[in-house]
């Protein structure tokens, strides 16, 4: 068995865009650090799109031209049937940004990494983390692969493993849930191309979201409460019961092929950490604060945590005053404003408030609401 021991000033445990934004911010600014991810190799995950606001951020980073890659297409707007009957149009174009992009997600992991190995990142693929332990000076993380075991030494340990938040857990540091939402996934081939815009529909039981990807594929979720969904086996029915509600997504599928023998259900509710860092660590991401995908906060905020938190940590690394307090408020005035934007939207749509699903959206709201007022 291989014994390792090496040090840097941070280590972050994740590869995913907040980790890997991280890591790039703390290079840049000539801070030792490594990422440990324990998918050897990208995993496939649900597309993402990236609006057009994000434009100035991916710049920041110095990633924005993986964007022109011809896997991800221009994205020129949204369509939306909420609180209305109406398939109302939003188009990029007006904008001073311009497109967004549907992002092909499995090739833009594999980018990341590929531009993060170009920049001197340092990488332990396939490596899973097996305990966290602070030494009084900083954090000692032990990871292993196979029969490889190493032992890192750092000063600030950053948890950028998504919603599970597993260092947060070692730390026993426990996140806090506010709701209980879930996502159905498959995908649907159509018999010919679409316009590149996101559909999204509210119906009785939650809500739907369609975005247009490589070829004819169509990438469907369907949102909505955990006690709503059914055993697997019955997964299927429900699906089409739930998208012959539907008023624009029906017809827009009537002749399309849909994959519903892989059906994917994961969380996707709002969570949070109370705080985003503490002794000798940090959370970016999901791990920090995990967001309702109406938001379209997903990776564009990730990436962003992960900018503000190299620079946080390359300040506290140089003892200078207050800097975690700045992400900190930086990460909380973030979740105040999506949480405060959040219950308008869902308060926009009352067609069918006695459904056990709107019900339960403005039970969250009424809760947010009297927590923002008593704070």
């Amino acid at each position: 068995m291989a014994n390792d021991k090496q040090d840097f000033q941070v280590v972050i445990i994740g590869g995913g865009p907040a980790g890997i934004a991280t890591s790039l911010t703390l290079t840049s600014r000539g801070i030792s650090n490594c990422i440990v991810e324990a998918d050897a190799e990208p995993t496939r995950k649900s597309g993402e799109a990236i609006p057009p606001n994000a434009k100035p951020l991916l710049k920041k980073l110095g990633i924005f031209h993986l964007l022109e890659d011809p896997k991800h297409l221009i994205y020129y707007g949204n369509e939306s049937s909420w609180g209305t009957d109406k398939l109302e149009q939003e188009e990029f174009i007006q904008g001073i940004y311009g497109s967004g992009y549907l992002l092909d997600r499995l090739h833009f992991e594999k980018q990341l990494r590929a531009h993060l190995k170009t920049n001197d990142g340092v990488l332990f693929m396939g490596y899973r983390l097996r305990k966290v332990v602070r030494d009084g000076q900083g954090i000692q993380v032990n990871i292993k692969k196979d029969k490889d075991e190493v032992l890192l030494t750092t000063r600030y340990i950053v948890d950028a493993t998504g919603r599970k938040a597993s260092v947060c857990s070692h730390l026993g540091i426990k996140k806090q849930a506010i709701d209980s939402q879930f996502a159905v996934t498959f995908k649907a081939l159509l018999n010919e191309q679409i316009a590149h815009k996101i559909c999204v529909e509210a119906t009785e039981n939650g809500w739907w979201y369609a975005a247009p990807q490589q070829g004819k594929e169509l990438m469907i979720m369907f949102f909505t409460l955990k006690q709503l969904i059914p055993n697997k086996s019955e997964v299927a029915d429900f699906l089409k019961k739930e998208l012959d509600s539907s008023l624009h997504l029906s017809k827009l599928l009537q002749t399309a092929k849909l994959d519903l023998t892989h059906v994917k259900i994961m969380p996707c509710g709002t969570s949070r950490l109370d705080t985003a860092y503490g002794e000798n660590w940090l959370a970016v991401g999901d791990a920090a604060c995990s967001y309702d995908p109406i938001s379209s906060y997903g990776i564009t905020s990730a990436l962003g945590s992960g900018l503000y938190a190299g620079h946080a940590l390359t300040d506290a690394l140089a003892n200078k005053k207050d800097a975690m307090l700045t992400y900190q408020f930086i990460m909380e005035t973030t979740f105040q404003e999506y949480m405060e934007r959040l219950m308008v939207h869902y308060d926009l749509e009352k067609r069918w408030a006695k459904s056990v699903y709107w019900k339960d959206r403005f039970l969250q709201t009424e809760a947010i609401t009297r927590d923002f007022n008593q704070s």
